[in-house]
């Protein structure tokens, strides 16, 4: 009887020698852990806040009537004062107003909601420019109570340029617009967006900015827009 040869023997590996933890990894994975929890709590807490803000935010629209629903609605914008800022030369006044259906927006390039905004209303603008009787209205303004024209000429043409808008902006001087809308309506904050008729009469108005706001608008002013051509082709009938 022989032996199988050596070379096809293969030796018994050793046992894998296993170390236990130090009680200073211990320590150190339960810091880790600590430290992921403290993570996740942060993060469920601030989702926490920013769901309470929006909730009980002064722009909220389950807070503050808005649209249609505005009690500005109604009331005559008689005093309108805005001066060319980019894209144009000329100035308008609320006689420019009479007979159209103006949309008019205030915001600002250093307003984080404005500048969410701000594609929404570029959009509306170029959906709507042909028709004859609407007017878009864009109003730039300053951070701060004193408006530097120039300054804001050059924020505005940058911000406005980047963003491939073909509308003209103005700027409200010495604040007169805003004032004005203040005393009839209050003027809470940016953006604020107003949709005003033909005879110069609120028709609706949004205060701040959230997603979905901008189908409210075009909803709206689709509405005010036909009523606008109807009123038009019932007044050229004989």
């Amino acid at each position: 009887m022989t032996s199988p040869p050596h070379e096809d023997l293969q030796p018994l590996e050793k046992p894998q020698h296993t170390e236990s933890p130090t009680p200073s990894k211990i320590l150190s994975v339960a810091r880790l852990l600590g430290k992921g929890f403290q993570i996740l709590a942060m993060l469920c807490l601030l989702g926490l806040f920013a769901l309470v803000i929006i909730k009980y935010s002064p722009f909220s629209p389950e807070k503050v009537p808005v649209g249609e629903n505005h009690p500005a609605v109604g009331r005559a914008l008689t005093t309108l004062t805005l001066a060319p800022l980019t894209g144009t030369t000329t100035g308008i006044t609320s006689a420019d107003l009479s007979g159209r259906v103006t949309l008019i927006n205030f915001w600002g390039t250093w307003c984080p909601p404005c500048r969410q905004e701000f594609p929404h209303m570029k959009a509306l603008f170029e959906e709507f420019k042909n028709h004859p009787t609407f007017l878009f209205l864009s109003v730039s303004c300053g951070g701060d109570s004193q408006e530097n024209i120039e300054e804001l000429r050059r924020s505005t043409s940058s911000f406005v340029n980047s963003s491939g808008a073909a509308f003209p902006t103005y700027a409200d001087p010495n604040y007169r617009t805003r004032n004005e809308i203040d005393r009839i309506a209050g003027f809470q904050g940016y953006p604020t967006t107003i949709l005003i008729d033909g005879t110069r009469t609120i028709r609706a108005m949004w205060v701040g900015y959230w997603p979905g706001i901008e189908k409210e608008i075009e909803r709206t002013l689709k509405k005010l827009l036909a009523e606008s051509q109807s009123s038009h082709g019932d007044s050229a009938k004989p």
